[in-house]
């Protein structure tokens, strides 16, 4: 009973103060050294359209699904946009919370897990426009909640879709799912029954938001998917220089760009032979090279990765539990949502299973005692509440930005 107080209690703390924080970051700070992402003004623009005129989703912005728009639609017209986001900042943070509270026995990692996610400049900054991602990422992690700690593969399943249906990146966690099917209950008609429920659940949820398009005939909606693949293949297919920009920057919080001509990257050999590795074509531009640093607006993005890897170590080495062996998947999952390359609001679906492997790493280094999490996670979170304080006053630049020769 005392140890539920405590994380009734720590829990209490953890929601005033995610909401007087963010409360304060939204309507106080400026961002004048932010950048803006102007992709909000097109799913804004189609979100009223959708609610207003019932315009079918697949003539306004059909490369991604429908439901985020209809959320910021509806969120806009009530005056109410950033509102929404603002809920869906604590929201996140605070299934973050429940999330690694269960998974890893302890309301302290559970706290740190969620504290830091509130605290990270990309995932506020990127909040404070109507994108897809945070509605996308909010429902991901209301699915993961009911399979992971409810066992609800219907409710689930639900969420899942909702999720699916604000954005594709989305999709690939149904590995994550699909694992923790097969743990508990095997491969017996338990196993088959739950994910036919999860499957269905999801494909209903998901379909019900295309409902109008319906309105132009009946084979709009497989219209819109076909129109929305191609361009989903076109315009974000892989790119190994892409795909090592979005990791560069997750590593080291550093983006490098060549713009104008063509870019490529050989390995000198003997009698003037070279061997090709590396070659890309660039929109025309200045013909610069372009370095981009986000400054130190969280020092534990230098971290993650590096914590997925070692607790992936310890899993491959030791006799893993289940909880171990969930984080270390979702952590490799979510990487898959930052390939397309190195843009802010693709590191929203990422990080909140990247911090819970940070936390399950001090989880083992400090193996779960108690006595030292009680010191070192108030220490830790003290830390990271000053570095973005400070990231947010524009002492500590979010960017910087130089051009090389």
């Amino acid at each position: 009973m005392l140890g539920l107080r405590v994380f009734d209690f720590t829990l209490l703390i953890l929601l005033f103060v995610l909401v007087l924080f963010c409360g304060l970051v939204f309507s106080v700070v400026g961002f004048s050294g932010f950048p803006s992402y102007y992709d909000e003004l097109v799913y804004v623009g189609c979100g009223v359209e959708y609610v207003v005129n019932f315009t079918p989703p697949i003539n306004c912005n059909f490369e991604h699904p429908p439901l985020g728009k209809y959320l910021i639609g509806f969120a806009v017209l009530i005056g109410l946009g950033n509102a929404l986001y603002l809920f869906l900042v604590v929201g996140s943070s605070l299934l973050v919370y429940f999330l690694v509270r269960d998974l890893l026995g302890s309301g302290l990692l559970g706290f740190f897990a969620g504290f830091l996610l509130v605290l990270d400049t990309v995932f506020l900054n990127t909040h404070r426009f109507l994108l897809l991602d945070p509605p996308a990422i909010f429902f991901l992690l209301l699915s993961l909640y009911f399979v992971f700690s409810r066992s609800s593969a219907l409710i689930s399943g639900f969420f899942f879709g909702l999720g699916v249906a604000c954005k594709f990146s989305v999709v690939p966690y149904f590995l994550v799912f699909l694992y923790v099917f097969v743990v508990r209950w095997g491969l017996t008609k338990r196993f088959f029954r739950g994910l036919l429920v999860f499957v269905c659940v999801s494909l209903v949820s998901y379909l019900s938001t295309y409902v109008a398009d319906l309105v132009l005939g009946p084979y709009a909606v497989v219209q819109h998917h076909v129109a929305m693949f191609s361009y989903m293949f076109w315009r974000h297919g892989f790119s190994l220089p892409v795909a090592l920009n979005g990791l560069l920057k997750l590593i080291s919080k550093v983006e490098v760009w060549r713009y104008g001509g063509g870019f490529t990257f050989t390995f000198a050999g003997n009698a003037n032979t070279t061997m090709f590795l590396v070659g890309s074509e660039f929109i025309p531009g200045s013909g610069s090279l372009v370095i981009l640093g986000l400054g130190l607006g969280s020092v534990f993005w230098y971290v993650m990765l590096p914590s997925l890897m070692i607790n992936t170590y310890r899993v491959l080495t030791r006799k893993p539990g289940f909880s171990e062996v969930f984080a270390c998947v979702a952590g490799w999952v979510s990487l898959t949502t930052i390939l397309p390359g190195p843009l802010d609001w693709y590191y929203v679906n990422a990080l909140p299973l990247l911090y819970a492997n940070v936390a399950l790493l001090i989880k083992n280094l400090t193996r779960n005692r108690e006595d030292i999490l009680k010191y070192l996670v108030p220490g830790l979170v003290g830390v990271q509440s000053l570095i973005t304080l400070l990231t947010l006053t524009g002492l500590i630049p979010y960017r910087i930005s130089f051009p090389l020769p």
